[in-house]
């Protein structure tokens, strides 16, 4: 009975000590296979990058701002703080002889600036202009009885903005690599392109389409990642990295379009040629007095010549790409000749890959594309990342000899 005993008190020690152990054993973690996937975080940055101005509004009214984040605003001129603005404060900027007023208190400045208290996050800040939201923050330059408010954001957060305007988000992943490569390019190229005005870029097309933060989309948020301080680089220096809606079949050299040669800006073949085919019709009488009112008077209109319009097929009077180069209008005053780039300007055409003649008492003006079909075609790449092509391949087709490399 004893030795019955005796084992059970062993056998019990042994069992509470097992108990105790397990116990003290740590839970395995799963490996990374087994970790469930995250979703991207298109709001968390990843590094330094540079920071880029754009002009957003002109008003001769007054606008109420509001930041995410403790900030303070400047004065941009002699560069000092005017005073801490607090978490969602509103702040009410109007201009009087000049000179800006904070929240009705006049401001010996005529330039200040709103930037978070702490510089490193001016990625994640977030400021409202009259309600309309942007990344970073805000420059005020007070000047003719206006104000110009322009955005100070993070180039990543400023093609936020651009990509969604641009680019339908509802295309292929590939094609809106490329086109974030290329926005990327052309901002960090032209940041300076409105110096003198106080600011880098404008929001219009004249630069890049930019409408802040407001029309957001996860998948060309997920492009920028994707291509995150990736640039266009030939021999060592930033490309000029224009894009155009269309090419309507094949892009155009940069000297036939600008007159200015760039070895990596060359006429380069789509996939589809025709694309975007477009009619503008007008009666001879209009037509004529369109041309007089920009001092190409030549009586009433009854000849247009220029050679049938074959894509990628030069000519004397055509491109590489077949786009017009010279036409010669015959009217009963005498005759004019005028660049393809003067008709588009002052008839609004699409593009200048275009044909034109006379029928009847009508002119009638057939043409391809939109845009002036230099660098990438944004339809162009739509078209060929359908066919498998990747981003960088993509880009190489429409760049010439350029590289793909990181920034930063």
């Amino acid at each position: 009975m004893k030795k019955i005993f005796s084992l059970m008190i062993i056998l019990l020690l042994i069992f509470q000590y097992s108990t105790i152990e397990a116990k003290s054993k740590k839970v395995s973690t799963p490996t990374v296979t087994d970790a469930p996937k995250v979703k991207i975080n298109s709001n968390k940055p990843k590094s330094w990058q540079p920071e880029i101005k754009v002009k957003v509004l002109t008003t001769d009214s007054l606008v109420k701002l509001s930041a995410n984040l403790p900030s303070h605003i400047i004065n941009a001129e002699r560069n000092y703080k005017i005073k801490n603005v607090s978490k969602n404060k509103d702040i009410v900027i109007s201009n009087a002889d000049n000179k800006i007023n904070i929240d009705g208190h006049p401001i010996d400045c005529s330039e200040i600036e709103l930037r978070p208290s702490n510089e490193a996050d001016l990625k994640i800040m977030q400021t409202l202009i009259n309600g309309k939201p942007y990344f970073g923050g805000m420059k005020i330059i007070s000047v003719n009885n206006h104000l110009i408010i322009i955005n100070i954001v993070a180039v990543e957060e400023y093609l936020r903005g651009v990509l969604p305007k641009e680019m339908s988000p509802s295309w292929n992943e590939e094609a809106l690599k490329s086109q974030a490569v290329a926005a990327r390019t052309f901002a960090l190229k032209n940041r300076k392109r409105h110096q003198s005005e106080g600011y880098d870029l404008c929001n219009t097309t004249h630069c890049q389409v930019y409408n802040g933060a407001e029309a957001l989309d996860e998948r060309t948020d997920e492009a920028i990642i994707k291509t995150f301080g990736e640039v266009l680089y030939h021999n060592g220096k930033l490309i000029e990295a224009p894009f155009h809606t269309d090419s309507g079949g094949m892009t155009e050299n940069a000297v036939d379009v600008w007159g200015t040669d760039y070895p990596y800006l060359r006429a380069a073949t789509e996939i589809e040629t025709k694309t975007q085919a477009w009619t503008v019709k007008f009666t001879l009488d209009d037509f004529s007095k369109k041309l007089a009112a920009n001092k190409k008077n030549i009586g009433s209109v009854h000849f247009i010549k220029v050679t049938n319009l074959e894509i990628g097929k030069l000519k004397d009077d055509r491109s590489t790409s077949g786009r017009v180069k010279e036409l010669t209008i015959i009217g009963t005053a005498g005759q004019i000749k005028v660049s393809g780039d003067f008709m588009r300007s002052i008839f609004n055409l699409k593009s200048t890959l275009f044909d034109i003649g006379i029928t009847g008492n009508e002119v009638a003006i057939n043409g391809f594309g939109w845009g002036h079909g230099v660098g990438l075609s944004q339809y162009g790449a739509e078209n060929f990342a359908e066919h498998n092509y990747t981003y960088d391949k993509i880009l190489s087709h429409y760049y010439k000899g350029t590289n793909l490399k990181r920034l930063y």
